[in-house]
């Protein structure tokens, strides 16, 4: 039976007669194949076991089902969905505009048709954890790359495939290809990730020391954001999958646009919170029905899909972008206040956006709660209050300054720091 184990070494899960032994150096966490003897053998020596799962693509209600796709229909392109929420002009908030230029993004997912004509060229680093060829034959990871290049399209992309052609993969391989994404920042950091995508999911079973939530959060404390699907088993309550399950993991939901009224209603199938702990999930909404996306039928080839998959890759485009925007400010508007304010810089961590500013920028349908909750969570982000919150007053004074420094710090991730960062700097 495979097993994931913390609290040991290499050296002691061989000695206890371990087999395939494979480790993520750095979570602490060992993987290896073992007897129920040698694994009460490890037991004993005060290790923590746990049996390896599986994990699923978020395109089929439930997560435990056989792959029955969610219906769609070809009715919204990418293009169009910014479009209508307003954030297709945010690229253009600076000189030279933002497209993901020089930025890494990490598709985890069943690998990507990476000479589709919408993808071609920004795959820079491809590995396979599972059995099957290095393709796409569940046809699942090139949709996902294709709808966040067109948010981020001079992105970089990490094709790291861990589900199989039936969509099936194991936490463990998950778990790796999540360590190799940290790894990266040591060994090759011109092509490590700044934001995984993770458009799978496991049953949140409410253990924090899930070996998915702890590869989730090793990858956080290193300053790579992680955007997951809320998962496709909605209506029900506490049906957030994991790790989206994970505090700080950005859980995305989808909604359905209502063109009539120009407005939107959460997709019935998208997955609600709390989580099996009680935490407030899904984090953001964003439109994830009827989207036409690429296929890896064909180089040319496009499909139409739906599911939390889908609207995931949006808001990890978005992160590209605010993290280019980010790092650019101070270079492009090298105010003097830099000087005496070196860490303002630095870029916010993730919970801090999550907690304090999404809010700022996201808007709920007419009737529901306020504030945060388990449907909508903080609702979908609106580029129209992102473009408010950009009101430039003349900086005669530090105050001033920083309202005219803080939102061009912020753009990117759907702005969710801008009017609000601008105030708690004052």
């Amino acid at each position: 039976m495979r097993y994931s184990i913390t609290g040991a070494t290499v050296e002691m899960v061989k000695n206890a007669g371990g087999n395939n032994i494979k480790e993520a150096r750095s979570m602490g966490i060992i993987f290896a194949t073992l007897t129920p003897e040698q694994a009460d053998k490890l037991r004993s020596l005060g290790c923590q076991l746990n049996q390896v799962g599986e994990v699923k693509a978020a395109t089929m209600p439930p997560i435990v089902s056989p792959p029955i796709p969610v219906a769609a229909a070809p009715v919204y392109s990418p293009e169009q969905v910014l479009e209508i929420v307003g954030l297709d002009d945010l690229r253009s908030l600076m000189t030279p505009a933002l497209y993901g230029d020089g930025f890494n993004l990490a598709i985890i997912d069943s690998g990507i048709r990476e000479t589709h004509e919408k993808i071609s060229g920004r795959v820079v680093y491809s590995k396979n954890y599972t059995s099957d060829p290095m393709r796409d034959g569940l046809d699942h990871g090139t949709g996902v790359c294709s709808v966040a290049l067109v948010v981020a399209p001079l992105c970089n992309i990490l094709n790291l495939k861990v589900l199989n052609d039936k969509g099936e993969g194991t936490e463990e391989d998950v778990v790796l290809a999540i360590a190799d994404c940290i790894d990266l920042h040591d060994t090759e950091p011109n092509i490590a990730p700044s934001v995984i995508n993770l458009s799978l999911g496991a049953p949140d079973d409410g253990n924090p020391d899930d070996m998915l939530r702890v590869a989730c959060q090793a990858a956080i404390e290193k300053g790579i954001w992680v955007v997951a699907s809320a998962g496709n088993s909605g209506p029900g309550t506490q049906t957030i999958t994991n790790p989206a399950c994970e505090r700080y993991v950005v859980a995305i939901g989808s909604t359905k646009y209502i063109p009539d009224n120009n407005s939107f209603v959460i997709s019935d199938w998208s997955s609600r919170g709390p989580t099996m702990e009680g935490f407030i999930k899904p984090d953001m909404v964003i439109f994830g029905e009827d989207i036409v996306m690429a296929s890896s039928a064909s180089d040319t080839a496009t499909i139409a899909k739906s599911g939390t998959s889908f609207a995931a890759p949006f808001i990890s485009g978005c992160g590209i972008l605010y993290q280019e925007g980010w790092v650019r400010a101070p270079i492009q508007y090298p105010y003097p206040v830099w000087d005496s304010y070196p860490e303002l810089i630095e870029l916010p961590a993730i919970d801090t956006l999550i907690d304090r500013y999404f809010g700022e920028v996201s808007v709920k349908p007419q009737g529901t709660v306020s504030g945060k909750d388990t449907v909508y969570g903080w609702g979908l982000p609106l580029g129209e209050l992102v473009s408010q919150a950009l009101r430039v007053r003349p900086a005669s004074d530090f105050s001033g300054v920083m309202d005219t420094i803080a939102p061009l710090l912020t753009i990117g991730m759907v702005g969710m720091m801008m009017g609000a960062m601008a105030k708690a700097l004052q």
